[in-house]
């Protein structure tokens, strides 16, 4: 037999026996610090995951900058509405006539409010441009345009600040009374002949404690252009009555 095959052969016989130098006090300590190096390993992998929920739990609990800005706001100035320009103004309280004439007289039609700045509420015939809004206007007037079953006509409408005068308001009318008074505010209402049998023209006027007074009125003819001539008024004292107290048109403001 070789010398090789003798080295295998005692490998063979050998191998599930301890080495000669085995020191079992050896083995121990390796055993523990293997068990104390994974115990370590679990320890610093927990925390990393603790720290990684922690890290994305915090964004959701602590506030965010736009967050803080937001609630120094107080409610008013969030929910406050820019302030209306009184050419806005104007168009909205045309639109909320257009509304009520169509609610209270159905069959009209190709409705629209078209008004201006000041007291005449049109260009002059020798200006080019009709008249600028300003900031602060109060006063403004023009025409509610409609057609009904006869043609084209308008309402005049006038709103501007002055003292009520019945005699004036009345002066040359038919018939003229108080139809309405409430909240601070009264309505006269006109009917004029004009040594007609027919009504040539009917006004109501609104009169505020403030000073505002609202006017509306209609004639026999378009008032816009002066013609379309009719028999009598295409809109009566009674509806125009409900259209200046029409609680979806609120005149003043503030």
């Amino acid at each position: 037999m070789s010398e090789q095959e003798i080295r295998e052969g005692m490998l063979l016989a050998v191998w599930d026996e301890p080495p000669l130098d085995f020191d079992p006090d050896t083995l121990i300590r390796r055993v523990e610090q293997k068990k104390s190096r994974r115990r370590a390993l679990v320890a610093v992998g927990v925390a990393t995951a603790m720290i990684a929920v922690v890290s994305l739990s915090l964004p959701g609990l602590l506030p965010r900058e736009d967050n803080a800005q937001l609630a120094t706001e107080s409610p008013s100035s969030a929910s406050a509405a820019p302030t209306e320009s009184p050419e806005r103004r104007a168009q909205r309280l045309g639109d909320g006539l257009v509304a009520g004439l169509r609610a209270r007289m159905p069959s009209t039609k190709d409705s629209y409010a078209s008004f201006g700045p000041g007291r005449s509420g049109m260009s002059l015939p020798y200006e080019t441009k009709p008249p600028r809004w300003k900031e602060g206007d109060t006063e403004f007037s023009g025409f509610v345009y409609f057609s009904d079953e006869i043609g084209p006509t308008a309402l005049r409408v006038s709103v501007r600040k002055e003292s009520f005068s019945s005699e004036l308001f009345c002066s040359g009318a038919d018939t003229c009374q108080q139809l309405w008074k409430n909240n601070g505010s009264f309505v006269y209402g006109a009917e004029f002949r004009y040594n007609d049998p027919q009504v040539q023209q009917v006004g109501v006027l609104r009169s505020f404690d403030s000073g505002l007074v609202v006017e509306i009125t209609a004639y026999a003819h378009n008032p816009s252009n002066g013609n379309g001539q009719r028999q009598t008024v295409p809109v009566g004292v009674a509806v125009l009555t409900q259209l200046v107290t029409d609680p979806g048109v609120v005149w003043e403001t503030g």
